[in-house]
């Protein structure tokens, strides 16, 4: 006995519904939006160079936290920065927070004794604690080295800040807000100070020098802020030696 072959079709449910699957599938191709250009990622910026680093090789010589792996630090530009947290005897990093108006995202390309694995991400809040990460910071045996990087603003103006709270009872004890643009070009500076860096140092210098240790709220005595466990003020003095030198280079004229 012969059938037609729509009939066979559509007396079988399942080819009923394949066939309108098909036909409402063919729509969605027809009417599919098209991508246009502005949906491309542009060509790179010829007056940049691209570069590559090794992590591990750039923190085993690292002068401080936080610090930039690549000379870039332009509007828009993604800057990635290498930290290595090592424990020891009587070692202390404390614990602050820090806000900023751009992302953050943070890597981990080794630890040990830490709460971080191996290869983890985090993408951090606008305000965020920070700590060495280390289970136990006086383990001389306890490390990790993390990759911490922001995106700079499009439209070039950014701002961060530091805060230090009470250990026992979360009052905030100094708030250092400060603009973290990324810095101009100057005649006679060949290394940027790293923004993030110097407003650092100034919230380190301003706790230990204004008294953020001890809370007026409850009395509880917080202690100083392990300024040389960050490293901060040493990177900073680098960069300012680093531009000195330059200009004195140039200053020098040609030789005799």
């Amino acid at each position: 006995m012969q059938h037609n072959s729509s009939e066979g079709e559509f007396s079988n449910p399942w080819h009923a519904f394949h066939r309108l699957t098909l036909i409402r599938d063919r729509r969605k191709i027809i009417n599919s939006p098209v991508i246009h250009d502005s949906r491309r990622i542009p060509d790179p910026n010829p007056g940049i160079e691209p570069l590559k680093a090794n992590v591990y090789e750039r923190m085993a010589k690292g002068a401080a936290q936080l610090m930039p792996l690549f000379p870039y630090d332009y509007p828009g530009s993604i800057v990635p920065c290498g930290n290595v947290l090592i424990g020891g005897r009587d070692q202390s990093y404390g614990q602050f927070y820090h806000w900023n108006t751009v992302s953050e995202v943070v890597v981990c390309y080794g630890a040990h004794n830490s709460p971080l694995a191996p290869a983890q991400i985090i993408a951090t809040k606008n305000l965020h604690g920070v700590n060495s990460r280390l289970a136990d910071e006086t383990d001389p045996d306890a490390c990790a080295v993390i990759v911490v990087t922001q995106h700079q603003a499009e439209d070039g103006h950014q701002t961060e800040a530091m805060i230090a709270r009470c250990a026992n009872c979360k009052n905030e004890l100094i708030r250092h807000e400060y603009d973290s643009s990324p810095p101009k070009d100057e005649d006679g500076t060949v290394v940027h100070q790293f923004p993030t860096t110097v407003g650092s140092a100034q919230f380190a210098d301003l706790h230990n020098v204004v008294g953020g240790g001890l809370c007026p709220h409850c009395g509880h005595d917080n202690g100083g802020f392990p300024v040389a466990a960050w490293g901060w003020h040493r990177q900073v003095r680098q960069t300012d030696a680093t531009n000195r030198a330059y200009r004195a280079l140039k200053d020098s004229g040609p030789a005799a």
